[in-house]
């Protein structure tokens, strides 16, 4: 298996900034670590979907966090704003252990 070229990547980062996936505290951000992203999020009154992300048998979440899916490089959060309309944050995965990045947008 042969890794996506970076043509592949930029298009999908650009699509789902032009689509408005991204809340609007993640524009013109550079890539930032999603557990201090997160931490800001919540002291803005944002508030995780915890229903999204993938759960074991027992009921953990499957991930670090339970409003994030991943797939093998990229990541997606579902939060709430503070007037409650549902945003999808896109991350790049982190691997080994690594914190997930915020997509640029």
């Amino acid at each position: 298996m042969t890794a996506p070229n970076g043509r592949l990547i930029a298009a999908i980062f650009g699509f789902c900034g032009a689509a408005g996936f991204l809340p609007p505290a993640a524009s013109g951000q550079a890539s930032q670590a999603y557990s201090d992203y997160r931490q800001s999020l919540i002291a803005s009154g944002w508030r995780p979907n915890v229903g999204y992300g993938l759960k074991t048998a027992r009921g953990k979440a499957l991930y670090k966090f339970p409003e994030v899916v991943c797939g093998p490089t990229l990541c997606n959060a579902k939060w709430r704003d503070p007037q409650g309309h549902e945003k999808l944050i896109t991350l790049i995965r982190g691997l080994n252990g690594a914190d997930h990045q915020v997509a640029p947008r």
